[in-house]
Formats: structure tokens, sequence, C-alpha cells
């Protein structure tokens, strides 16, 4: 399904920040979505915190709280977040975020069709969105954060406004429902964030 730049632009980036909270209801899980491979759509359906028995060891130490979610509507990559961010870690290179897609069917999800490990996510986060990173810093530290890493924050954040397309030469892709389990690994090897977020991959719309 993705790519490992794709993956640490925007799974990686989305884990830096824990930028979505957003839940939907669970009857969206039975829309119908056509089979088969071929050019694409990515429509974003839901965020939402894993359930209990993949919460992570230490929760309290990246959270977010109180988050709007508004798409644009002439734009279907991009999304304006209101949320509150409390963070007592320094999120450097030594973190590394762990990725698991399932994909959705008739039984359920099926876990794991993909899987992979984004090392170094801040430095990554910095080399494939510079113009998040510089985002992230005006809108967190007041613009006097340029390189990682990120340092504690407490915040209210309003307004942010992230666009995030998919790579220009990833072509095509199998047409799904498809969940993303993307947690944040401190050095310690223990989960401090951890997030469910679901797209659906549907067929490119006719010009």
């Amino acid at each position: 399904m993705c790519t490992p730049a794709h993956a640490s632009r925007a799974l990686g980036a989305l884990c830096i920040l824990s930028a979505l909270a957003l839940e939907l209801p669970a009857s969206q899980a039975a829309m119908i979505i056509p089979g088969g491979i071929g050019p694409f759509r990515i429509d974003f359906r839901s965020a939402a915190n894993c359930p209990s028995a993949e919460k992570c060891n230490h929760p309290e130490k990246m959270e977010v709280t109180d988050l709007k979610v508004s798409k644009d509507p002439n734009n279907p990559y991009k999304y304006t977040y209101d949320m509150n961010v409390n963070s007592s870690v320094v999120v450097d290179d030594n973190y590394k975020t762990d990725i698991k897609v399932s994909r959705w069917s008739q039984s359920g999800w099926t876990n794991n069709v993909f899987r992979m490990t984004v090392p170094n996510p801040c430095s990554a986060f910095k080399s494939r969105r510079p113009d998040i990173f510089k985002q992230v810093s005006d809108l967190y530290y007041d613009g006097t954060v340029t390189d990682c890493p990120f340092p504690p924050v407490s915040a209210q954040v309003r307004d942010f406004t992230i666009e995030a397309k998919p790579p220009s030469n990833l072509k095509t892709l199998p047409y799904g429902r498809f969940r993303a389990r993307v947690k944040l690994i401190d050095p310690n090897q223990e989960c401090i964030s951890c997030y469910d977020i679901v797209t659906d991959v549907l067929p490119k719309r006719r010009q």
C-alpha cells in the first residue's frame, strides 16, 4: 500500500505530531468499495486512539485532546485541525515509528497486510515535509525550532492546515478500506503514542 518514503512523510509525521483523533461511527465500515487495483484517490475516514488491548505503556507522555478536524471541500488531501497538545518528551531520532496496515473484509480486519518500521522519524519528517516542519515550529514553538529534536511542549493549536498528497510516482493502489496502526516507540522500546488511522482507497474519479 505504501512506499517507505510515503510512510515516513505522511504516517511518520502524523505519529510525531499525534495530529489526529477523529472518530466516525462503526457503521461506516459497512460501505461497499469496489475490488481490484488501479488509479486511485484516498479518502481519509477516521483516526482514533488504539483500543485498550493495544494501548501504549506511557500514553501520558504525548497527549492530544479536544481535537476538531475539518476537510477542505475543494481539496481531498487538505485538512484543518484544532487541538490541545501536551508532550513531556523530546522527540528525536532515537525514536521510531511502527506501522501495521490491516484491510477490511466481511470477516473484519485482516491484520498485517503490510508492516514496516520507520527509523529516524524526526529527520524523515523534516526532509520529506519541511513546509509542515516549519508550521509545527511556528505553531508550537514560536518558530524557534529549526531542526530536530522537537522539545517538550504544551500548546493550544488552532487552524493548523496540512496537505498530504500521495507521492506523484505512486500511480496505482489496491482498492479497499485500510487501517494503519501507527505507534511511536521511545528509546526504551516503549510505546508512547498509538493511533488507528482509517482510509478508503477508491477508484479515481474521471476528470
